[in-house]
């Protein structure tokens, strides 16, 4: 029988202030969760304390998100604390097409077709005027749509915004009616089209909008400072005149803008949300202070306070500056720089080099390859699925729970691709096999999946990720190179406003925040064959010396270094699988579970007794009462595998606090 879940499972391992946001039973709330720490853990267990405390009903909840992405992973997470139903996690457009397919049902009405790419039908309308513009247009057209405004006002209401228009109000304008005209003749709409339809049909219906409020009571919104005009007025229109609302987000972090995101929603709570209670979550569990320090000079630059933010990890290394003559320099010196950021028993994939444009990743890409180091330039939704399933099964916390998960993981969800149902059964059928061994919790799971390596075919490539800013959102890396810090790039010499200014300056923070441990940047004293200057917040960091192009002799070095001199120690790789495992799961850095010395001490060491743990420097009793049975289990685990015999398979505690 599958062990079930207590509010003792979903405060595990929070902090003071995390554990008050998840408990907090104010109607309205606003949690301002800082740059690594721990806001979608937080999110999704206020919504599972809600839920297993009586205070919402799971069925009548709703969880909205920016991507399908980030609520898929939201119903993973919750569907871990064994709900007896799970709340509607998905974009305001997924639910917003839920509601309006049940409603043309009821009333026997057809679907009216949905077009998701509105660039086509702007490119059919200009024609031959479209070359160069196009994107420009685009983005006009989606920041108007945002923002709720008509062809008509749009001239006006730009000014008013301080927006600018490279193609001109007036061509703009006019594209929108063009388009308009061309969607009714085709009987289609757009994605904007279904927020403002719903809209439209709640005002004019209260029948459907009286089923919309009893269907839907408890709201959470992820990434709050992202919600732009157009969804803040379908909110509205669900929550009526009811205070059942969680906010999540961080005005550091808005950076869409440009795309009609409006941020002043978190910054305006009190009279938007008049007694409105207010979390903040200032800890930052993801970056070491040098790196939290150098985030928050860089917010610095703009026309508003940084946040209170600090860092709850030891001190680390200082991030460097690099000049480079020109952008050829610049990307065969980052090919110099990348290997330096790599631990010794590091993977490639815990590196990223970070632009701020496209158009900056090719000569990097090429300049990495050609020194030998495996490089893939990655996209927002780069996320392996399998990764992502065993990431799921990693936070069962029992034997019971980890083969519900499997059973479940089988069933078909109509909001999973392929490819995601796919990887879900694959590891459902990985965890079958690791019970059939009498695998323990899903933390097991996590480190059998590296030693039986059951999905490496699937596994994310082990190479460096080229990423622009605004994909790296949400992601992080141990390493990162930020390239390209000159003036007119970061900041973007687009940005004209103080608004968009101060945008550029936060999308320059999330950039910085995305590395935990190691960071570099780089410039170039001229670029595309004028000169350039150094981004502001650069000459507050120390200058390295700039690494002379690659060498013969490195590309030799290079070369010798992907071919495996020696065996890697299987127990230190064992120890460092359960260490990332149990910092994932328990929403922490590693080194809040075990340091790199620790770690590297009971490798050489090999306890068997929670006293010979103890008495390792660097371990402590406070690491052996909280992890020690479950070390001493992956060092017997890891031993017996050496010996080619059964593990001595110990029972592990539940997940790690």
């Amino acid at each position: 029988m599958a062990t079930t879940p207590t509010t003792d499972d979903v405060l595990a391992g929070l902090d003071p202030v995390q554990s008050a946001a998840v408990t907090s039973t104010a109607p309205l709330l606003a949690i301002i969760a800082g740059a690594g720490s721990g806001k979608t853990t937080v999110l999704t267990r206020r919504v599972a304390h809600r839920c297993l405390t009586g205070a919402a009903d799971a069925s009548h909840t709703v969880v909205l998100t920016f991507t399908r992405q980030a609520a898929g992973e939201l119903r993973r997470r919750l569907s871990t604390f064994g709900l007896r139903d799970q709340p509607i996690s998905g974009t305001f457009h997924a639910v917003a097409l839920r509601l309006l397919r049940q409603y043309w049902d009821d009333h026997d009405r057809r679907h009216p077709t949905l077009v998701s790419d509105r660039s086509r039908l702007v490119g059919e309308v200009m024609g031959a005027r479209r070359t160069g513009r196009l994107y420009d247009i685009v983005s006009d057209i989606d920041w108007a749509r945002a923002r709720r405004v008509s062809p008509d006002r749009l001239e006006q209401a730009a000014r008013e915004a301080g927006r600018t228009s490279r193609a001109g109000w007036g061509e703009v304008a006019k594209v929108m009616k063009d388009v308009e005209a061309l969607k009714r003749k085709r009987g289609v709409i757009d994605l904007d089209d279904l927020l403002e339809l719903h809209i439209s049909i709640a005002l004019d219906d209260p029948s459907f909008a009286a089923a919309n409020r009893w269907r839907l009571r408890h709201f959470f919104v992820d990434e709050a400072q992202d919600i732009n005009p157009l969804q803040e007025a379908v909110l509205d229109v669900w929550r009526g005149q009811r205070d059942d609302l969680t906010l999540v987000g961080d005005p550091s972090q808005a950076i869409y803008g440009f795309n009609g995101a409006d941020s002043r929603l978190l910054l305006r709570l009190e009279d938007r949300f008049p007694g409105i209670e207010v979390v903040r979550l200032d800890q930052n569990y993801r970056c070491t202070p040098q790196i939290v320090t150098t985030g928050l000079d860089a917010l610095s630059s703009g026309s508003g306070s940084p946040p209170p933010l600090r860092s709850t990890r030891s001190a680390g290394e200082v991030p460097v500056a690099y000049r480079f003559a020109d952008e050829t320099a610049e990307a065969a010196g980052i090919a110099q720089i990348v290997p330096g950021l790599r631990l010794p028993m590091g993977r490639w994939r815990d590196i990223a080099v970070l632009a701020r444009t496209n158009a900056q990743l090719p000569p990097i890409k090429a300049a990495l390859e050609r020194v030998g180091i495996p490089v893939v330039v990655s996209g927002s939704a780069a996320l392996d699925p399998i990764q992502v399933a065993v990431r799921a099964a990693a936070e069962q916390t029992s034997r019971e729970r980890l083969s519900t998960w499997s059973r479940d993981a089988r069933h078909a969800d109509t909001e999973a691709t392929d490819e995601e149902m796919s990887a879900r059964r694959r590891v459902a059928d990985a965890v079958d096999e690791f019970l059939a061994e009498g695998g323990r919790d899903g933390l097991g799971f996590a480190t059998w999946v590296r030693t039986a390596r059951p999905f490496q075919a699937d596994s994310r490539p082990d190479a460096v990720e080229l990423v622009t800013f605004h994909a790296a959102k949400g992601r992080e890396w141990f390493g990162v190179v930020i390239a390209g810090c000159d003036s007119g790039l970061v900041p973007h010499y687009s940005a004209k406003t103080t608004d968009e200014k101060d945008e550029e300056i936060r999308l320059s923070y999330v950039a910085i925040t995305r590395a935990s441990d190691r960071l570099a940047f780089t410039h170039a004293a001229h670029r595309n064959g004028r000169s350039a200057q150094p981004s502001a917040f650069l000459t507050r960091l120390p200058v390295a010396p700039s690494p002379e192009p690659p060498s013969a002799d490195f590309l030799e070095g290079q070369r010798r270094r992907r071919q495996p001199v020696a065996p890697i120690d299987p127990l230190t790789t064992a120890i460092d699988e359960w260490r990332r495992t149990a910092a994932r799961v328990a929403g922490v850095s590693t080194a809040m579970i075990l340091s790199d010395r620790a770690l590297r001490a009971i490798a050489e060491r090999r306890p068997t007794t929670l006293e010979e743990l103890e008495a390792i420097e660097g371990v402590g009793r406070s690491t052996v009462h909280r992890h020690g049975e479950q070390l001493l289990a992956t060092i017997s685990r890891s031993s017996a595998a050496d010996r080619g015999s059964d593990p001595d398979r110990r029972t592990s505690p539940d997940e790690p606090r």
